[in-house]
């Protein structure tokens, strides 16, 4: 299967964009409240969010839709190297987190078939048969 960048990009923008978002919602409410922002509330709005992204990239591409699941993961998981950039996790965490970006992506491409399903293959038609009388 041909890599299609264009999808790929897209999705794993919009996965990563999702968690962003809701890792940015949390700690804007957490802060709001004058509460601490709490690691798990992050991590559990990570893993809704980024299972939502993959739902939306498994409904959006249904022919082999986990080969390019499993791509997007992959992209997700090396986009987030600018986490350790930044200092927010260490290498090692980083390298464990793989382990939850899977899970989102078999969470979310599980959900992608309740809501758009594999179009079947297409058969070739047989041939045109002669009729006997």
């Amino acid at each position: 299967m041909a890599i299609e960048w264009k999808g790929l990009a897209r999705d794993v923008a919009i996965v990563f964009v999702l968690t962003f978002l809701g890792g940015l919602v949390v700690g804007f409410t957490t802060s709001m409240v004058g509460a601490e922002v709490n690691v798990a509330a992050i991590a559990l709005s990570n893993i809704v969010f980024g299972t939502v992204g993959f739902t939306i990239s498994g409904c959006i591409v249904k022919i082999n839709r986990f080969k390019h699941l499993y791509q997007v993961a992959l992209g997700v998981w090396l986009l987030s190297l600018i986490n350790v950039a930044f200092g927010l996790v260490d290498i090692q965490q980083w390298l464990v987190s793989i382990l939850s970006v899977l899970l989102m992506m078999g969470m979310g491409g599980g959900l992608s078939y309740l809501f758009v399903r594999t179009p079947p293959t297409e058969q070739p038609s047989p041939p045109n048969q002669p009729t006997s009388f």
